[in-house]
């Protein structure tokens, strides 16, 4: 993946012009291809047994991802994307051929949609793409974990609890962490060396093929269910800091990153409200207006949300009641792209949980 990552430098940006222009268009561009393409008589040998309506999603995740990618013009983001996709699509039956064949569609009804200065630019880049198909191929065929989230101390138990996720085995989940969390360091490291590095084998076997979907949710929910009984034990009567808001950003389903922050907030003295996943935004604006917190952690957990999280960040920005408040962003879209710039508005970003919590006190040491 580093080499690949280098490649980003290639690229020739796309002009703000031309990234409004796609994102005001993308509705309609999304609709086409989808037409385009179903007529297409060699659609079914493209995307194997999958319904249609797994092709259809992931055009429409497309079309708002390269929309984030354009103009937030992080192409390293749209490197490491497109080498997951790859590898989840393919592991789920789609023929490696769909992309490039899929790609060029794409080129067909972005070259009538959009005006000529912005096609040509937009076009460029999926080009781009389709000239580097065998690379991204190739890629996808490696999985590098990220090696930095294990640690040795906790690696039996880490091991032991990804074993009872992948199982199905609640009790043997629950146990473990009974007879490994004591304190609330404990629940930190609990959190940070076994349940997130056991959620990122299970993510990794999902993108292979080796899992189901079911496994995956089941998974989760077991987390979930730790999670809750593992919360009361540490929860602070007396609060020795400020307010504190946690949520996920629009569109956002993945929640338990968001939940592992506001629990450790909470055993850190924080008074905090976890307002859980998928917020409508007007209502969230509504609740941080009431609550006036320090601050508001927002968690991203998936790429194509990171417009809806800088969207709510600048409408946060704009309310006077509420541009004084601290915001910081995290969630795996963060973590796994190190380099995303954010525009003003975003007071920090947090790549671990405990990064998060770190980054808090010394706000309020600092207030």
């Amino acid at each position: 993946m580093p080499d690949i990552l280098k490649m980003a430098e290639e690229i020739k940006a796309v002009s703000p012009a031309a990234a409004l222009d796609y994102d005001t268009h993308k509705e309609s561009i999304i609709d086409e291809v989808n037409r385009l393409i179903t007529a297409d008589p060699s659609v079914k040998g493209l995307i194997g047994q999958n319904p249609l309506s797994v092709m259809y999603d992931n055009h429409a995740n497309h079309a708002i991802f390269m929309s984030n990618v354009f103009l937030l013009n992080d192409y390293q983001l749209m490197i490491r994307v497109i080498t997951w996709v790859y590898r989840s699509y393919t592991a789920r039956g789609f023929s490696v051929e769909y992309f490039p064949a899929t790609l060029k569609t794409w080129i067909t009804v972005i070259g009538k949609a959009l005006k000529p200065a912005s096609a040509s630019q937009i076009t460029a880049v999926y080009k781009w793409i389709i000239d580097r198909h065998n690379l991204f191929k190739e890629a996808s065929e490696k999985v590098i974990l990220e090696e930095s989230i294990f640690d040795e101390k906790w690696s039996k138990i880490q091991s032991a609890f990804h074993n009872a996720l992948l199982s199905g085995d609640r009790q043997e989940a629950i146990k473990l962490s009974n007879d490994s969390v004591q304190t609330a360091s404990d629940l930190a490291e609990f959190y940070l060396k076994v349940i997130q590095p056991s959620l990122y084998r299970i993510g990794v076997q999902w993108e292979m093929g080796d899992i189901s979907v079911a496994q995956e949710h089941l998974a989760s929910a077991i987390v979930t269910r730790v999670m809750s009984l593992l919360y009361p034990k540490f929860v602070v009567m007396e609060q020795s800091k400020g307010k504190a808001v946690v949520t996920a950003a629009p569109n956002e389903f993945h929640e338990i990153g968001a939940r592992m922050v506001a629990d450790l907030l909470e055993a850190d003295g924080w008074d905090v409200d976890y307002t859980g996943a998928n917020l409508p935004v007007e209502e969230l604006l509504e609740f941080l207006k009431v609550k006036k917190p320090f601050l508001t952690a927002i968690s991203v957990g998936m790429p194509f949300n990171l417009d809806k999280a800088m969207e709510l960040v600048s409408l946060i920005r704009k309310d006077q009641q509420l541009d004084k408040m601290k915001i910081i962003l995290g969630g795996l879209s963060i973590s796994s792209n190190p380099q995303l710039k954010f525009p003003n508005g975003v007071d920090g970003t947090g790549s671990t949980a405990q990064d998060a919590i770190r980054l808090a006190s010394e706000w309020w040491d600092n207030a």
